[in-house]
């Protein structure tokens, strides 16, 4: 199946009236992004391209950067799609470069962003694959073999992406048929960044001997991402009751499996925009809380949030 068929299918199931509204693709000028940019503007072909715009976040990592900000001004202009180009400054803090700059890139694109308007990106099969990869190497959840998700809130509208189903082979086959050229960050090749490394030096090697690999990653992402909703549902139903928006109440945990007392507390804390610390800090934190002498008031922090027990409560101070 052609990519503008399975982004046209994607998108009718992520956002049904998408032909209604404003659409801002994210365009480095790499092959996907360029494959997006314009299956997108083929799908608008008979109408709705004038809802069409484009978006080029500089990073300033590369000597060639200003080279490919000229380089995507001229391919939007060619299709007639207006382009917002902005600079970023990408400080790292302890992150790592990767990191940082994809923080700074959709601060960038949110700023952007007008009301109820889509965001699309480019991600694809093997950018699903590779993000699974790395969080079961660095020890996930369910919420992390979720992987990326295909839709969501962002700013003042949404984030969508159409081309999670599709291999990056395809992409790049579907450009060479039409003739199509694209920036190749060099970056790319380079195996110091563990993505980097996943994709030149080890997915070869996988795909050599297990071709579907990519797809059945993400058919593994689809039900993680269904198990992750039925377990944010469990949290809702355990919360009735024993819990409200700052605290939890005691003896309502102590009811629950220790299971779905963590599950609890990192659904409320998901909701203040909290990542729970691992598994092995959160019981800590948790069996501290519950269990410490009545005549003690005891305390866990992780992530500016602050967890205390008074009076039969745990108390949740958000940053």
């Amino acid at each position: 199946m052609k990519p503008a068929a399975i982004a046209e299918a994607a998108l009718g199931r992520l956002c049904p009236d998408w032909r209604e509204r404003r659409l801002l693709v994210a365009f480095s000028g790499g092959a996907d992004s360029t494959a997006l940019l314009l299956v997108m503007h083929e799908l608008l072909e008979e109408s709705g391209r004038e809802r069409l715009r484009a978006a080029h976040v500089n990073h300033g990592l590369h000597r060639d950067s200003g080279d490919w900000a000229g380089h995507c001004m001229d391919r939007a202009h060619a299709l007639g799609v207006p382009l917002a180009c902005r600079e970023v400054q990408v400080q790292a803090e302890g992150r790592g470069v990767e990191a940082a700059a994809r923080r700074a890139r959709y601060e960038a694109l949110e700023a952007l962003m007008e009301p109820e308007e889509c965001l699309l990106t480019a991600h694809h099969q093997d950018d699903q694959w590779e993000t699974l990869m790395l969080r079961l190497l660095r020890g996930t959840g369910i919420g992390g073999l979720a992987g990326i998700r295909e839709k969501r809130r962002l700013g003042p509208g949404w984030l969508l992406r159409p081309l999670l189903d599709v291999p990056r082979e395809d992409l790049r086959a579907w450009l060479d048929r039409r003739g199509e050229n694209w920036i190749e960050d060099p970056s790319n090749r380079e195996t110091g960044f563990d993505r980097s490394f996943l994709r030149n030096e080890v997915q070869p090697l996988l795909r050599g001997r297990w071709p579907g690999a990519a797809a059945t990653a993400g058919r593994t992402a689809r039900l993680a991402a269904d198990t992750r909703e039925l377990l944010r549902d469990l949290a809702e139903h355990d919360g009735r009751g024993i819990a409200r928006d700052d605290f939890i109440e005691c003896e309502g945990l102590l009811g629950l499996s220790p299971a779905r007392r963590a599950n609890l507390l990192r659904e409320r804390l998901a909701a203040l925009g909290v990542a729970a610390p691992s598994e092995a800090r959160l019981n800590a934190a948790l069996d501290m809380l519950l269990n410490a002498a009545a005549d003690r008031h005891p305390e866990a922090r992780w992530g500016g949030v602050r967890l205390t027990r008074r009076r039969g409560r745990i108390y949740i101070s958000p940053p």
